[in-house]
């Protein structure tokens, strides 16, 4: 997303400088147009005198033009190679980070199999190794899965299939499907969503990936027995969900939807990627919606505050 917002920003610039220029060469044009006059006045006079002078000033006003644009061109060459630098340092991040979270998973795979291989693993144990394996595995195919996923949803080919839906509906099921879960790590659920629908214009997969990474977060990223709040209202014309726990604060100094970018610095394995908030926060974005961080609910740490733009029933 920083990459846009490179873009936007050069473009911003581009037209600041693009007007700056134009209104110096307007006062510099304005200046050589009164001298002019006077030259033309004195090449009446003076005649043929006057004619080197009078090649010289239209070689001066020619230079000036040559002189803003040079000006503008190098003006705008530092700027995009700046934007340039940010896109590649951003880039090798992402791998870097790419390639941290999967050397973990291969490493161990690779040492069990050669332990397997060489006869190192009881019979007793070998069923307790393959385990992990599959389950190094998995952790990689998902990785994989999801960077696949936030790229292709930062391309511009990528198309929502929108349709109306309830939004409340949609909150609910994901609700559901994590009760289990939530039950499990003993998080008690406040659940405010109205019996009344609440429409909006989305991709119905995608929005529920991403207000399910919100609900996943909550037991994934934070101790047990915690409490957590749903809430789904109507405000204006927008649809605004409220996903908010007692959990973990998230530190300032970081855009923490921005990938690979998590509380767990040391990237303990099953503790999440650090894709899901960049995956979230993209689809928000593709919705034309806003997610914002909230630290300041009553009575809880923090909250992702989500707002659609509401639709008739």
């Amino acid at each position: 997303m920083k990459n846009k917002s490179g873009m936007a920003k050069l473009g911003l610039k581009v037209v600041i400088w693009f007007c700056v220029i134009t209104l110096v060469n307007g006062i510099i044009d304005s200046v050589m147009d009164s001298i002019g006059n006077v030259m033309s006045v004195m090449l009446e006079n003076e005649g043929e005198r006057m004619i080197p002078l009078v090649l010289g000033f239209l070689f001066l006003r020619f230079a000036v033009f040559i002189l803003s644009a040079f000006i503008f061109y190098l003006l705008i060459k530092k700027e995009i190679r700046k934007v340039s630098e940010n896109q590649i340092r951003e880039n090798n991040l992402l791998y870097a980070s790419v390639a941290h979270d999967l050397k973990t998973p291969i490493t161990s795979i690779s040492g069990f199999a050669k332990a397997l291989e060489d006869g190192k693993i009881s019979e007793e144990e070998k069923s307790e190794i393959y385990g992990i394996i599959s389950n190094k595995s998995d952790s990689m195919n998902g990785l994989v899965d999801e960077l696949f996923e936030y790229s292709q949803m930062g391309t511009e080919e990528y198309r929502l299939k929108l349709e109306k839906l309830d939004a409340c509906s949609l909150l609910r099921e994901i609700v559901a499907d994590s009760y289990g879960s939530l039950e499990e790590h003993g998080i008690e659920a406040d659940i405010e969503i109205p019996e009344s629908a609440i429409y909006v214009n989305a991709d119905r997969r995608d929005l529920r990936r991403a207000l399910t990474n919100l609900v996943v977060n909550t037991y994934k990223h934070n101790p047990d027995d915690i409490k957590m709040l749903v809430k789904a209202a109507l405000e204006g014309d927008r649809c605004v969900i409220t996903i908010a726990d007692t959990g973990n604060e998230i530190p300032g100094g970081e855009d923490i939807f921005e990938p690979f970018v998590t509380e767990n610095r040391s990237r303990t394995p099953g503790r999440g990627t650090g894709l899901g908030l960049a995956i979230t926060k993209r689809v928000i974005d593709k919705h034309k919606g806003k997610i914002t961080l909230d630290k300041d609910i009553e009575g809880y740490t923090k909250g992702f505050v989500v707002k659609l733009k509401a639709v008739e029933g």
